[in-house]
């Protein structure tokens, strides 16, 4: 009987300690689970709104003013004063053309101009004199005649040896290739000894003062674009400009079916520009309702994009979506995101499905 006494007391203690430890474990899972690490994260709520419409056209950026210069005698090429590259000023000289015939014709003219001159003078000397010996009849009017004509046809002699004069200069001029206006040279299109003839481009100049972008505008698009219309152009070195729409090219037949349209920048200097860059203009046109996320709140895996969600509980949910076009730092969500959701924008954390969330 003690026996049997001794046995269910240690059955009982037994059972006891073993209620115990089972207590003290779920005492310590429950403290776990209140204690279960929160991944920081921003949190922000998905919003359709309205933002612009954007279009976007491809351009190259060129000098407003821009030349190519040549001469109208043909000789050799007897100097070049200038390089590509190089920045002149209006009136530099740039070129110069053999001109021995010319200064040989220019000291002819000189000669028959001081001869001209001469017997212009001494014609009209013998004018004014008969001229008043017939007021005082002294002189018949016959010789008053003959004097008369022998005057205006020095005059006209006069005259002609002018003209003869701003011929020769003008040919000088043609002679001596000078800068137009300030700026830069492009190109070069002859080396000393060559022959120019006239109309053949000697060289190539522009001034980059101010700057215009001729952009290609396909044939859906042309209808939106008017004169005078704001846009933005943007270049590869990120710096964007404001513009204008200076002209129109109301034809497609010379550019592959599409429209030409010039754009004036309105920065008068823009820095690191040159001539020939890739340009893109944005043109703004009405409003459309859009979803858009920071590009850093997506994840790529292989050619899937996903984004973490977040449920009421608080649980980061991949949600895996379809996206649009990108908007400077943000892009468009076209499904797998629907408004009013949250959603991880940044963690900093390393972020998992199922993962807690805590709102920083």
């Amino acid at each position: 009987m003690m026996k049997t006494n001794l046995l269910k007391t240690k059955v009982l203690v037994i059972v006891a300690l073993a209620g115990i430890v089972l207590a003290s474990c779920g005492k310590k899972d429950t403290t776990e689970n209140n204690q279960e690490v929160r991944v920081p994260a921003k949190v922000e709520i998905a919003e359709l709104k309205e933002y612009p419409v954007v279009h976007s056209f491809s351009g190259r950026l060129e000098a407003e003013k821009q030349s190519n210069l040549s001469t109208r005698i043909m000789g050799q090429i007897s100097r070049i004063y200038v390089k590509p590259g190089q920045k002149v000023k209006k009136g530099d000289l740039l070129i110069q053309i053999r001109n021995q015939d010319i200064l040989a014709k220019k000291a002819q003219v000189e000669a028959s101009k001081i001869e001209a001159t001469t017997a212009y003078e001494s014609a009209k000397k013998d004018y004014e004199r008969f001229k008043a010996l017939y007021e005082s009849k002294s002189a018949s009017a016959k010789e008053l005649d003959d004097v008369t004509t022998h005057f205006k046809m020095a005059e006209a002699r006069v005259n002609a040896v002018k003209q003869m004069e701003k011929e020769v200069e003008e040919t000088m001029r043609y002679a001596s290739i000078r800068a137009p206006y300030s700026g830069v040279i492009t190109s070069k299109f002859v080396q000393e000894g060559d022959m120019a003839n006239p109309g053949m481009p000697l060289l190539s100049m522009e001034s980059p003062s101010k700057w215009k972008v001729v952009a290609r505008i396909p044939e859906a698009d042309i209808a939106r674009l008017q004169l005078n219309d704001a846009v933005e152009v943007r270049f590869n070195t990120d710096e964007t400009i404001d513009g204008v729409i200076a002209e129109i090219n109301p034809s497609a037949t010379n550019t592959g079916n599409q429209f030409e349209a010039k754009v004036i920048l309105s920065d008068s200097e823009p820095a690191s520009l040159y001539s020939g860059m890739h340009a893109t203009v944005l043109y703004e046109d009405g409003t459309q309702p859009l979803i858009l996320v920071p590009k850093e709140s997506l994840i790529s895996r292989g050619q899937l994009v996903g984004i973490y969600a977040v449920s009421q509980s608080g649980n980061a949910l991949l949600r895996w979506v379809k996206t649009g076009k990108s908007y400077d730092d943000k892009i468009e969500i076209l499904s797998g995101l629907t408004h009013g959701e949250k959603y991880v924008a940044a963690s900093d954390g390393k972020l998992f499905d199922g993962a807690l969330v805590a709102n920083k």
